[in-house]
């Protein structure tokens, strides 16, 4: 019988494994959101003084590049081994708590406010590339245990790449529908 270090040392990242924890990042980070959304609790007066505050920052960083640049630095930290999946947990949190307080302050059940993200490609293309980070975050880390590291880190190098390109296309995505919604 296979010791578990005898399994670990035998643990292949194949497409398919590293596609699979992609996913479960990708649900962890939809709970992270969902309970930030669901555990913030506030007053709809301070909630609309909040969204207030927001709105008047908004408009100074209403950019693609702004956007981008702001999604792309929280998407290296989650690269990070260890620190990034806490990290990528915490912001997606405090992403709850912003869809908590614009529903508040709008009157509408902050829940749906979150499940409506699921019918715009933003929420799709920032999740992916932060579950891609976080993934690769946790595979370099355990590979970095097993002293494989450095091909590890050219696959980093090369999935940073893509999250770039995919956060690239979610800002635009992003500052186009904000402007329309803008009028």
């Amino acid at each position: 019988m296979e010791s578990i270090i005898e399994r670990f040392q035998n643990l292949q990242f194949s497409l398919r494994t590293r596609f699979v924890i992609i996913i479960i990042f990708f649900i962890l980070a939809l709970l992270a959101t969902a309970i930030g959304t669901l555990a913030f609790r506030i007053e709809q007066s301070e909630a609309q003084r909040i969204r207030t505050e927001l709105e008047q920052d908004f408009e100074k960083f209403n950019d693609p590049r702004f956007i981008f640049g702001n999604n792309f630095l929280f998407t290296l930290l989650m690269f990070i081994p260890i620190i990034g999946p806490i990290w990528g947990s915490f912001i997606l949190f405090n992403t709850g708590i912003v869809l908590a307080v614009l529903g508040i302050a709008e009157g509408i059940p902050p829940i749906l406010l979150y499940f409506l993200l699921f019918f715009t490609p933003i929420l799709w293309l920032e999740f992916c590339a932060y579950s891609i980070a976080m993934a690769q975050s946790t595979i370099w880390f355990l590979q970095m245990l097993r002293q494989r590291s450095k091909k590890e880190a050219v696959r980093t190098c090369i999935l940073i790449t893509i999250c770039a390109l995919i956060l690239s296309f979610s800002a635009l995505i992003e500052w186009i529908m904000i402007n329309m919604s803008l009028g």
